[in-house]
């Protein structure tokens, strides 16, 4: 992806986690068929599932490390990880329109 489509990406993961306020946050697998809404999915990739959600756990590391996302912690399961939308992003969201 190029710096548009990679932003671009970034945005389609702050919309969908916007979607689901709720605690327990949404995973990556199910992040990436909302993703498929935006125009964003396996085939960009080669049809390879796992750059995909790489992709996804990347942008969601970068959006992290903004503190636009947080990861929703699990208490029975920690390998079943989830991220919901932080208030700076909602914030950022609510700007974009």
């Amino acid at each position: 992806m190029n710096a548009e489509q990679t932003e671009l990406f970034r945005v389609a993961i702050l919309r969908v986690l916007d979607a689901n306020r709720t605690r327990y946050g949404i995973g990556i697998v199910a992040m990436g068929h909302h993703l498929n809404l935006f125009g964003f999915n396996i085939a960009m990739f080669k049809g390879d599932v796992q750059a995909f959600h790489d992709a996804i756990a990347d942008a969601l590391q970068y959006l992290c490390d903004k503190d636009l996302v947080e990861e929703a912690l699990k208490v029975v399961s920690k390998e079943n990880r989830a991220w919901r939308i932080a208030s700076a992003g909602i914030a950022y969201i609510d700007q974009r329109g």
